[in-house]
């Protein structure tokens, strides 16, 4: 991640030194974005009862498509977007009334939102923005284990949303560079047990992004 980001910057820095502030964009956009996400502690349950599940941080990656409203839009300053995301996060330990006991696997959502974006523009490059999002995603639970055992497998499709606040820095009239914040989450989704039950977890997530848009 470290070397991505030195990248961005290093093809990003020419154009800030060397390029005009331009007119704010307006119409069809795409971008990709990279970034680190937080999997916060599930609480999770099933017909024997409670049981916690923690995960390590992980890398993230998502993908849009979108439209910048023209400057005095009665909708607002902003955009409309579809969002494809990925998060992938290992399973690091998995505590049960007796105790903390080794997890392994993997829980992964991929989500697919579309995101309504306030942004507030004035005459310098820098532009924040906060918006929220709406959509689905699909979790999916990749071997999951407890102490070296099966413990699940499977996915759910669940209904997903997004909050999200940042900063747009305009790098020429068409090129943003976008420094933002997510909160993600879900409805429960369930999963089959080795034995044949299922239970079903929280899933809320944070994340940090840093992304490149360009405007057409």
């Amino acid at each position: 991640m470290k070397r991505t980001c030195q990248m961005i910057i290093a093809l990003c820095l020419p154009l800030v030194l060397c390029a005009p502030v331009r007119a704010q964009h307006s119409g069809p956009y795409v971008g990709a974005f990279l970034g680190g996400n937080a999997l916060l502690n599930a609480d999770a349950s099933d017909d024997r009862g409670s049981f916690v599940l923690t995960f390590d941080p992980a890398l993230l990656g998502s993908a849009v498509c979108g439209w910048d409203f023209e400057p005095g839009n009665p909708v607002g300053e902003g955009r409309i977007e579809l969002e494809y995301s990925r998060r992938s996060n290992p399973l690091d330990r998995v505590k049960f009334v007796e105790g903390s006991f080794t997890g392994g696997g993997d829980v992964t959502a991929d989500s697919l939102l579309i995101n309504f974006f306030g942004v507030f523009h004035d005459k310098g490059r820098w532009s924040p923005y906060i918006g929220a999002g709406i959509g689905a995603a699909r979790i999916e639970a990749s071997d999951l284990k407890v102490t070296g055992q099966p413990m699940a497998n499977g996915s759910a499709v669940v209904l997903a949303y997004q909050l999200g606040a940042g900063l747009d820095f305009a790098l020429t009239g068409t090129l943003s560079l976008d420094l933002g914040y997510r909160f993600f989450g879900s409805t429960r989704p369930k999963f089959t047990e080795a034995n044949g039950d299922t239970f079903e977890m929280d899933y809320f997530n944070h994340s940090a992004v840093l992304g490149l848009r360009v405007g057409f």
